[in-house]
């Protein structure tokens, strides 16, 4: 598909396609030599996409005088920040789930530092702002007790709320830790991927055939195999939130590259019980249109598809041109994504009149900004 990419946005795509292993120093030379860079607007882009630790790794191979002093300093703290935060949240993580597995509580990591660990092959290199974990609701009210008796409140926004309205109008119970005015951790216990008008109720029932055993610092614990981390990337990247992150699509890529791993039949039979095919086969097309990632054989005949390839330039032109800036046409649009992407006219109508209620309460507030990290 034809788009023609900004040089920061197509600097962003080649720091991704060196992360994976593929030459293309002397595509990003080229772009660099050619003078039309905006450093502080790749640093803002980089920032928006959640890919500062692959372009910061990227620039260091770079001939030193290609990329300014000052942008290198600033980008390699990101990246250091990127390391800390995350070594933070695995540790808080471990320690937590020791405190849960003596009860006999679930709380199986996904996304965060398990697919940094995992897939990116090191904690610091995938960016995220909390630790996303997925477990049964019937424990919830002792996690609420488990969490605060070791430092932790339960999120600003869900203080005072019952887990009987949690049940009706969310997915996840979150809890912060602040240390001097700071928070250092942010944990979200997930029943499901989100509240119940995007149709993504999967549940830990659901994901018990799919749970391993995996090993994180000389720590054992339970984990997700490739075919239910890939299915809940989607779910949380394309149905919660609209596929506008670079980072979203390194996440598929590199799962993708343990393809041979994938139960596809279970992942499949799962996104159409929950109504998510079409996003499934997007975000695989979206990690060969932009990262250069085989399609695996068993999804090649849905994956090139008309509709599928609209789909997925919809979500491109979306990612070169609009993190930077908010306008009423760029909302309209990811929830026309929801309503595309999804199958069964129940969930079609579900997705827009609920979208029509935000709408008309989005166009009458001032805005609060788009970006989420997760």
């Amino acid at each position: 598909m034809e788009v023609k990419f900004s040089p920061e946005f197509s600097l962003l795509l080649l720091a991704c396609r060196s992360f994976i292993g593929e030459a293309v120093v002397a595509k990003a030379e080229k772009i660099i030599r050619g003078g039309g860079i905006d450093w502080e607007r790749l640093l803002v882009r980089a920032d928006l996409h959640s890919v500062r630790p692959q372009l910061a790794k990227f620039l260091a191979i770079l001939p030193a005088e290609m990329v300014p002093e000052s942008f290198r300093i600033r980008i390699n703290k990101a990246y250091l920040d990127t390391v800390h935060d995350q070594i933070t949240y695995a540790a808080e993580y471990l320690k937590i789930n020791r405190l849960l597995t003596a009860e006999g509580i679930p709380a199986v990591p996904f996304k965060g530092f398990w697919l940094a660990h995992e897939y990116y092959g090191n904690l610091g290199d995938r960016e995220a702002g909390d630790t996303d974990l997925f477990t049964e609701f019937r424990h919830l009210d002792r996690i609420r007790q488990i969490m605060l008796e070791n430092g932790y409140t339960v999120e600003k926004q869900m203080a005072g709320i019952s887990l009987d309205d949690l049940a009706a109008k969310a997915g996840e119970y979150n809890f912060d830790k602040t240390e001097r005015g700071q928070c250092i951790s942010h944990l979200e216990f997930h029943w499901r991927i989100s509240s119940p008008v995007y149709g993504l109720g999967i549940s830990f029932g659901d994901l018990t055939s799919q749970i391993v055993s995996g090993r994180l610092q000389e720590n054992d614990l339970q984990v997700f195999t490739p075919s239910a981390a890939f299915l809940l990337a989607v779910m949380h990247h394309g149905g919660k939130d609209p596929f506008n992150e670079l980072k979203y699509v390194l996440d598929f890529a590199l799962i993708l590259r343990r393809h041979s791993e994938i139960d596809w039949e279970w992942l499949r039979g799962m996104a159409k019980r929950f109504r998510m095919e079409k996003l499934v086969y997007v975000a695989v097309s979206l990690a060969r249109e932009l990262l250069g990632t085989p399609v695996p054989e068993a999804l090649e005949a849905e994956v090139g598809s008309a509709g599928i390839r609209r789909l997925t330039g919809n979500r491109i032109r979306l990612m070169n041109n609009s993190l930077e800036y908010w306008h009423p046409w760029i909302f309209i649009n990811d929830w026309l994504f929801h309503i595309m992407s999804r199958s069964g006219l129940r969930m079609k109508w579900q997705l827009a009149s609920y979208i029509t209620g935000v709408a008309l309460k989005r166009f009458l507030m001032p805005r609060r900004g788009i970006k989420t990290n997760a």
